[in-house]
């Protein structure tokens, strides 16, 4: 018959004395056969508890309870089709925002799992699903390795401190490293200080090595957007990422025809194919980021990865701090042939939510990371971690 979803568990996560990330939220799907796969959402786990246990009648006696209800005695093998059956139970409440995050975690758990009972690495199932593919696929296959950029956050508000803080991600191995706007720093004083600061950036991350800036949607004027980037650009951006606020794609598409240096967004609360359709076509942005933690999982960025693919664009997934993310992410940039880098937080500031996770810990090697080949996404959750900074969700 085969293993069957018999629980949907919400894991919130909270480190009250850690320096960088303070709280996560996990989920966790187990079979009747004892298999388990983990997922992670952007998204507060009371939140995520409310789409996953709510129990609520309706007119007419009509029941529809949350995610759990909707998966458990399905067979997690069905990824694809589970996908479209959560996403369909939500069409009153969810089919955008916080609804889709859950699905997310759920989506990655489930890739997990099918890799689990499978015997096989998620990389080598979407493979498979994965219709764009590398003109060299025949000769190599899936990537061995895959390249992450390290988002530093908070870069810092002097060029002082830009250089220390870039310094740490580079001395930790990263090939590439993004600046990230912050209280007093990039983007929240004028032009002249913006270039500080990027000089003071590529001064710490040397010529080789790409750099990306975020604006994490603060500048609410085009002019503003354009001086900055115009005034960068002789320092190599690899990427300008959220320039203006994610409801402005008028102005993104006109900043992206003036301006040389690539735009990117997707992680402001875009969630599915659907809204990264409206950012390629209307926004002309260069480069999309769909969340591995809030944009339908797995199954979602495939697609709207092929969607870039067929615009010539790139597809570089955001997971700032969320380690389940991360591994997700390597798995998708194993295949996918535009996606040349994935995020990975920088491990300063110190969080035991980043850097105590995974069992085993991700390990950065000449600036790549291994892809696993071990069974599902190759990653367990630590246990000790889990036990130590679990926390009730209310």
């Amino acid at each position: 018959m085969g293993a069957k979803i018999k629980e949907v568990e919400v894991i919130p996560l909270f480190a009250e004395n850690a320096d960088g990330v303070k709280s996560t939220c996990i989920v966790r799907v187990s079979t009747d056969e004892g298999v388990e796969g983990i997922g992670q959402a952007e998204i507060p786990a009371l939140i995520a508890q409310a789409f996953v246990k709510t129990k609520e009648w309706r007119a007419a006696g009509y029941f529809q309870g949350g995610l759990e209800d909707i998966l458990i005695g399905e067979d997690p093998m069905n990824v694809e089709r589970l996908w479209h059956k959560m996403y369909s139970s939500m069409w009153l409440y969810g089919r955008r925002g916080a609804g889709i995050a859950v699905m997310t975690a759920i989506d990655t758990a489930l890739w997990d799992i099918k890799g689990k009972i499978l015997g096989k690495p998620v990389f080598e199932l979407i493979w498979s699903a994965c219709n764009i593919t590398r003109a060299d696929d025949d000769l190599m296959g899936p990537r061995k390795r895959v390249k992450p950029y390290a988002t530093v956050y908070p870069s810092g508000s002097t060029p002082e401190e830009v250089r220390k803080n870039l310094s740490l991600a580079v001395s930790a191995g990263f090939e590439a490293v993004k600046l990230e706007e912050c209280e007093g720093g990039f983007g929240r004083k004028d032009v002249k200080h913006d270039v500080e600061l990027v000089q003071a950036a590529r001064e710490a991350i040397g010529d080789k090595r790409d750099l990306m800036v975020d604006v994490q949607y603060i500048w609410n004027d085009y002019t503003r957007a354009l001086s900055s980037i115009r005034a960068i650009e002789p320092f190599n951006i690899y990427f300008v990422e959220a320039p203006l606020p994610p409801d402005s794609l008028d102005a993104y598409a006109m900043l992206a025809d003036a301006v040389d240096t690539p735009i990117a967004c997707g992680d402001g609360g875009f969630t599915t194919r659907f809204e990264f359709r409206d950012l390629i076509e209307r926004g002309k942005v260069d480069i999309v980021q769909p969340s591995v933690v809030r944009t339908g999982g797995i199954t979602e960025i495939l697609r709207i990865a092929s969607m870039a693919y067929e615009k010539g664009k790139l597809c570089i997934p955001h997971s700032y701090a969320w380690m389940v993310g991360v591994a997700a992410e390597i798995h998708l940039a194993a295949v996918i042939p535009n996606m040349p880098y994935i995020e990975m937080p920088s491990p300063y500031p110190y969080s035991p939510l980043i850097s105590e996770l995974l069992d085993p810990p991700l390990n950065l090697r000449d600036g790549y990371l291994d892809v696993p080949t071990r069974p599902g996404l190759g990653f367990d959750l630590n246990e000790k971690t889990i036990e130590k900074y679990r926390i009730e969700p209310f």
